[in-house]
């Protein structure tokens, strides 16, 4: 519908109502999708773990592209998924390497309190049993794009942490996007090499 009471004002144009149930499963996702910041006190299974991990950074073509566009297919994000005690891992920080679907530890132990700690005391990321940390390699970006890289990869990053909300409003699972730390002791707490930076942490937890 077109309407226009003043004629020397921009035409608005009203748009149909969005649906969110019965066309199509993304509009009901998107409809439900809200910050969560207290978990249920229970762990999350290996499948589920899997799938979040699958869904920010996965391979999804036989060519290796991923669930998240990236510039140039040049994928400049690593996830880090850091466990605590009761899910289907042992707890310790893990790094996900996308082309095998598979995790490496590279830090062992409850590492939940000390990612807290650098997370400004925030209490759910101490509290969920699983996080997902966002971080950026910018030179895979800035060798052919210049400085514009860095905002390439800012917003990849973006998509990644969309996917998994949306990924756990399907699965009763809450997120809430974490972006207030401090980026060097976040970088302790998961020994980030020099030329790695985090842009997110997103704690996990049944609702």
């Amino acid at each position: 519908m077109v309407t226009n009471d003043f004629t020397d004002l921009p035409m608005k144009i009203k748009l149909p109502e969005p649906e969110a149930s019965g066309l199509s499963r993304i509009e009901e996702l998107l409809a439900n999708r809200r910050s969560v910041r207290k978990y249920a006190e229970k762990g999350l299974p290996e499948e589920v773990i899997s799938r979040f991990l699958w869904a920010a950074q996965g391979i999804s073509s036989g060519e290796g592209l991923r669930t998240c566009p990236s510039a140039g297919a040049l994928y400049p994000l690593e996830i880090h998924a850091v466990m605590g005690e009761g899910n289907g891992l042992e707890p310790g920080i893990y790094r996900y390497v996308a082309e095998e679907h598979a995790l490496t530890q590279e830090i062992p132990g409850d590492m939940r309190e000390k990612l807290a700690g650098a997370a400004l005391s925030q209490p759910m990321v101490s509290k969920a049993p699983v996080s997902l940390a966002i971080s950026a390699v910018y030179p895979r970006m800035t060798g052919k794009y210049g400085k514009r890289g860095i905002r390439y990869a800012n917003m990849e990053a973006g998509h990644a942490a969309q996917n998994i909300y949306l990924l756990g409003v399907e699965l009763g699972i809450g997120t809430c996007a974490i972006g207030a730390f401090e980026d060097d002791d976040v970088k302790k707490v998961l020994k980030l090499p020099a030329n790695e930076e985090p842009l997110y942490i997103l704690p996990l937890g049944y609702i």
